[in-house]
């Protein structure tokens, strides 16, 4: 990344539009009736596989869909302002790889409940676009990138409650979470590292 690359468009928010257009048009469908069953992610379950493409756009209620529904058109605007080339892949590779290492994870509270977790939500994408956000900037060490970086730290550093059981509400799906935190991590890292490489050849 280069900052002379930087170039902001119109077209850049299009795909927040879209994202965050279908998220609330599969709120509606499941306002409606549909959805009715757990279509989210379930832990080692078969049913459950379906919930690895599916569960970002479902939600619990209104107040869940409205909390998710700005920083998740923030974080997904600022992918495709700032990293363009990339901005599919992240996203992409970044929502299947998430779904499937939350049902690969143990279900714990199935452990202590006998009740099967379902985890819905765009949360853990949005934890996913904000790790992927952060640390991009620091292993590009460009200076837009960097100062972005610091804007997410302190606009959505809060987030890092998220990832911790013990201060989350019940019902709030921590894992997924937390796997979003690592996932955007391991992208940037591995993305950019592979930038770097392209750029000193």
């Amino acid at each position: 990344m280069n900052r002379k690359t930087i170039q902001i468009k119109t077209t850049d928010i299009y795909s927040s539009l879209t994202l965050v257009g279908i998220v609330w048009f599969v709120f509606g469908l499941q306002s409606l009736g549909l959805f009715t069953h757990c279509y989210g992610v379930i832990p080692w379950r078969i049913e459950g596989i379906k919930g690895i493409f599916l569960s970002p756009l479902l939600h619990g209620n209104l107040n869940h869909i409205i909390s998710n529904t700005l920083p998740l058109f923030i974080l997904n605007t600022l992918l495709f302002v700032f990293y363009k080339r990339q901005a599919y892949t992240v996203l992409i590779l970044g929502w299947l790889i998430s779904g499937i290492l939350l049902w690969l994870l143990p279900d714990f509270a199935y452990f202590k409940t006998g009740v099967y977790s379902c985890h819905i939500g765009a949360s853990g994408l949005i934890y996913m676009l904000a790790s992927y956000l952060f640390f991009s900037g620091i292993f590009l060490r460009d200076l837009i990138l960097v100062i972005v970086s610091v804007v997410i730290a302190i606009i959505y550093g809060s987030l890092l409650y998220g990832i911790f059981p013990s201060l989350v509400d019940s019902g709030v799906s921590w894992q997924g979470h937390l796997i979003g935190v690592i996932v955007g991590l391991g992208l940037s890292y591995r993305l950019n590292k592979k930038a770097k490489r392209i750029k000193r050849l």
